[in-house]
């Protein structure tokens, strides 16, 4: 430390021990035990479980609408039987949990986290919070509004959430006139400083704010902020944005630049953005933002905060695989923070900082180093959450500095997310305020400089191709990285003038062309995208004839080589993933993100596949027993028929065949007629990895002709098959029968599709319910195997659920797949379009059309439509459609919702979205599909996490992408060997 470092540190502690001697014997009201609040925290503080039961009670507890609901979820949240609690306290719960002073114990308990929620909460109307604001000034308080709410999930909401704020920045104008003027709030070095600030949370504004979408996130972004902007003006209101989750962080920058270059604006300085310390980028973002204002010639306010999303960010970052956006060290995030805040006082003449936290060694190196550019105190200011830190912000406007509060407005219910996350922050063991007012740390340890150290080391990229390392799930593509949008654009725009592409047929290596079939692309009818080669009967008969001649010396090849080349085809398809994303698009439609994924899939089924064959299909020592040697193996069945769909025409094809080829059995590929040309590339890299060429043939054609020659052939021992229940049944009719000279039982292994349902319990986040059934209903223009086509909502959630709901699905951009706009881009066909116009023209019998969008472009675009049904038994209930729409149906409780959920013969997918412990719990056990998704979409399982797969008429067969999959394709052999010689022993030992 340098002299200069060490009488900056001797000031801080200097100042900082001040402050703390006048704030001795003050409790902020949250820690303050005089209070219910104060003891709920106490006990939430000593035990992490009940911290985490205790808040998700509290999350939930606004939409519980009747006593018996409150006591159930107390009973099923507090009341575990292994808890301790205090007597008092479980007293209490019981009351509440059930009896005869159970209404009166659970009014008790909505108010008292009602007035918890109201020391976070200014109050749940602009109106009545002016009079707080009015009052605020006689303390030499000042505030910044903010409208509760999470993001929006329609238009219709985000036109709603504009007005709002327009509403919110006239009310405070008006009301701004009647308060006396204040220089200690509203003077600075620029000039007279507005009594009135509003913050602005963007998501609020747009409902498909995405990276991948940059451009057109902020160009929408910006239509509805600029009259917002120009309104605050007007009445001299400043405006700030609140900056929110990493994924919208270039969208918030870009967006404010264009805003603060603006014409009509980039002489206003009252408008403001800020700066997130715990971001690795925040030193690139603040310099950013001095740029900006040299060249705007304006100064604008810089609100510099430590970050409100750290959880969420480092479990996107792990869930995904992306490089995570935050440091992983608390330490590191103060440390980022002080370097700001120097910084941000070093160019005061550009910007007007701000410094948001509660940490008072924080707060208090900023007004050193303020002291040491001998700044005035109007020349910052100091801003602190409504209800947190009273102590802090007293002292300090007593001393003259300007001190804002974030005050948000609104109902509780919005509220609860805003809520939770201040709970979360006060009781975090690293936060300043739980180790200064209830772990006690001495004022020397608070006002310590922070010790970075070393940042959590990054997770190691594994070594993919070392089949010996654990399996990973390759990350998807992370489209808020530029240099990523940017390569997936160029490469959209290069595949497109490669098309038309030649799909040949290949029998032993050599291709042939015949009778050429053109496919044209789903997002555009006049661009072919290939022209694929239909295979001839006798091609049929070769390849077949081959793969017999290829079977002994392929299934006798040692398993680890059979493996190996699957983590080489692996490292190609990697290598490849833009290029092979960007055909996914043009010839299958797949929106981008969508197209990365059936990439990523490929590739995590050959690493997976990999080390499941090392594991399972190696030589398996058998029981223990003296003078036997007993040993299990696995060996290939046989030639292989891989009839492939055009869904996922890369994942699922890369699936099937290569636990196939791995299990040690030559393939016969018959891809999807939509999607040839992507199998022929999956079949080049086949063969580029090392896999002989005759032991993978590709056959395109027509599934009537080429998929049943190949069924039926005698020598053809098993077929893995993925598509319609009708198609698959009739596969497994014809396996059934034994043809003359037929050595092998034919095996079927297929999946043929789900009517999948997701509940919506009366108890759901209906943020995370509506966005989890628009991602699950409308992905990839539901015409996923996995997709919610069925939609049981519970009781009275129908009035919280369907609004929101249909709003969205109006909102729902239709775009071709090839722009990064798409959220619902076209069916796969001219037959598609056809047949489900004619199923939305003539619905069946007792089915109310809700909804039905308008898809305003040409080809083969459907819009959303949404039906509801009395019954079961509707024809829309029961056959798949495969396509965007979907069927709701209304029941009173949760148990007719399973039963509604089970009426139907196939069980593939559900979901759940619920806030009940009980009916989790219920739909666990009872929901009777083979994968069940409770409060997340119901679609993109990924291997080995999400093994997939169902059964009654959705599939036969083991789960992909999971354990035993490949003994499906396997026969299995026992070795026993009697090991005596003249009544010796080798392993008996003495």
């Amino acid at each position: 430390m340098t002299a200069e470092q060490r009488r900056i540190e001797k000031r801080i502690v200097e100042l900082g021990g001040h402050y703390w001697q006048r704030m001795k014997g003050e409790m902020p009201t949250l820690f303050d035990r005089r209070y219910w609040q104060g003891h709920i925290l106490d006990w939430v503080m000593e035990d992490e479980v009940f911290k985490v039961d205790a808040f998700r009670f509290i999350d939930v507890l606004p939409v519980l609408t009747s006593s018996a609901a409150i006591a159930s979820h107390v009973k099923d949240y507090l009341l575990r039987d292994d808890r301790k609690l205090p007597v008092v306290v479980r007293s209490a719960l019981s009351m509440a949990s059930g009896g005869i002073a159970a209404p009166l114990a659970t009014r008790a308990i909505r108010a008292n986290v009602t007035e918890m929620a109201r020391r976070f909460i200014c109050e749940n109307d602009t109106a009545k919070a002016l009079a707080i604001f009015g009052k605020m000034g006689d303390r030499n308080l000042t505030f910044s509004a903010d409208i509760l709410g999470e993001a929006s999930v329609s238009e219709q909401e985000a036109e709603h959430a504009q007005k709002k704020y327009l509403d919110l920045i006239a009310t405070l104008a008006r009301a701004a006139k009647r308060w006396p003027d204040n220089d200690q709030l509203h003077s600075s070095p620029l000039g007279p400083l507005p009594k009135a600030n509003v913050s602005v949370k963007l998501s609020a504004l747009d409902p498909y704010l995405d990276a991948v979408d940059l451009r057109g996130s902020v160009a929408r972004l910006k239509e509805r902020l600029l009259p917002l902007l120009r309104t605050a003006r007007r009445h001299d209101v400043a405006v700030n944005f609140d900056l929110e989750q990493w994924a919208c962080h270039d969208i918030a920058y870009d967006l404010f630049e264009e805003l603060a270059g603006h014409g009509d604006l980039i002489d206003w300085p009252h408008m403001g953005l800020v700066v997130q310390a715990y971001l690795k980028s925040s030193a690139s973002d603040l310099n950013r933002l001095l740029e900006l204002s040299r060249r705007r010639g304006t100064p604008f306010a810089v609100r510099l905060v430590k970050g409100a999303y750290w959880d969420q960010e480092v479990i996107r970052a792990r869930r995904h695989g992306f490089i995570c956006p935050v440091f992983t060290n608390k330490a590191r995030t103060d440390a980022s923070y002080e370097y700001l805040s120097s910084k941000l006082i070093a160019h005061h003449d550009l910007v007007m900082p701000a410094f948001a936290s509660h940490n008072l060694r924080s707060l208090v190196h900023a007004l050193v180093m303020a002291e040491e550019h001998n700044l005035a105190a109007n020349a910052f200011e100091v801003q602190m959450l409504y209800g947190m830190a009273e102590p802090q912000r007293r002292v300090l406007a007593e001393d003259g500095h300007r001190v804002r509060v974030y005050a948000p407005i609104g109902e509780l219910l919005p509220g609860m997310a805003y809520l939770v996350r201040r709970l979360l922050e006060n009781t975090s063991n690293a936060g300043f305020l739980r180790r200064s007012y209830h772990e006690g740390e001495s004022i020397a340890t608070l006002l310590a400089p922070p010790d970075p150290g070393q940042e959590m080391a990054a997770e190691q990229g594994l070594v993919r191709g070392d089949l010996h390392t654990p399996f990973s799930n390759v990350n998807l593509l992370d489209f808020t990285e530029p240099r990523l949008r940017s390569q997936m654009a160029e490469a959209v725009q290069i595949m497109r003038t490669r098309l038309p592409l030649a799909v040949p047929s290949v029998v032993d290596g050599k291709m042939t062309r015949s009778a050429d079939k053109k496919h044209v692309s789903p997002n555009d009818a006049t661009l072919v995208v290939s022209e694929v080669s239909q295979t001839r009967r006798g091609q049929v008969k070769k390849a077949v004839k081959i793969a017999v001649q290829a079977f002994a010396a392929w299934r006798d090849r040692p398993v680890v080589e059979r493996a190996q080349l699957l983590a080489s085809l692996a490292g190609l398809l990697e290598k490849d993933r833009i290029e092979l994303a960007a055909l996914l698009v043009h010839e299958v439609a797949k929106p981008w993100r969508e197209a990365d994924a059936d990439v990523a899939e490929a590739i995590d089924f050959c690493r997976y596949y990999a080390r499941r064959s090392l594991k399972e299909l190696s030589p398996q020592k058998q029981g223990n027993m003296v003078g036997e040697e007993n040993i299990l193996f696995y060996e290939g069945r046989g030639p292989s028929a891989v009839i492939a769909p055009w869904n996922f025409p890369l994942a699922i094809l890369c699936g099937m065949t290569t636990a196939n080829l791995v299990a040690g059995n030559p393939v016969l590929i018959k891809p999807a007629g939509s999607a040839g040309a992507t199998a022929f590339a999956f079949y080049q890299r086949l063969l580029e990895a090392g896999f002989p060429a005759q032991v993978v043939q590709f056959l395109p054609g027509a599934g009537t002709e080429i998929g049943t020659l190949l069924v039926e052939h005698p020598d053809i021992c098993q077929i893995s098959f993925t598509g319609s229940k009708e198609v698959g049944l009739e596969i497994i009719g014809k396996a059934a029968k034994t043809a003359a000279g037929q050595s092998e039982v034919k095996k079927v292994v297929c999946e043929m599709g789900g009517k999948n349902a997701i509940i919506i319990d009366e108890d759901a986040d209906m943020d995370a319910a509506v966005k989890g059934v628009m991602q699950s209903a409308f992905g990839y223009a539901g015409q996923k195997c996995s997709a919610c086509s069925r939609l049981i909502v519970v009781g009275h959630a129908y009035q919280r659920f369907m609004p929101r709901f249909l709003a969205a699905c109006a909102s729902l951009p239709m775009a071709p797949a090839t722009d990064p706009a798409c959220r619902l881009g076209p069916v796969i066909d001219q037959a598609a379009h056809v047949r489900l116009t004619r199923l939305l023209d003539k619905p069946p019998k007792g089915a109310r059309l809700l909804f039905r969008g308008k898809a305003g472009l040409p080809g083969n675009f459907i819009a959303p439509a949404i039906f509801e049904v009395k019954g079961v038994d509707n024809e829309l209930m029961q056959r798949e459609f495969f396509g965007p729409i979907v069927t709701m149906l209304h029941v009173g409780d949760f148990a007719k919702a399973l039963e509604a959920a089970n009426a139907t013969e196939f069980a593939l997918t559900g979901g759940l979205f619920s806030r009940s412990p009980r009916n989790m719990a219920g739909a666990r056990r009872d929901f009777k599909v083979g994968n069940l998704y409770i409060n997340c979409r119901c679609t993109g399982a990924l291997a080995q996490r999400q093994p997939f797969g169902g059964y009654g008429m959705s599939g036969l067969g083991s789960k992909a992408g999971g354990p035993g999959y490949l003994l499906n394709f396997c026969n299995s052999r026992c070795i026993t060997e009697n090991t005596r010689r003249s009544g010796f022993a080798p392993d008996l030992q003495m």
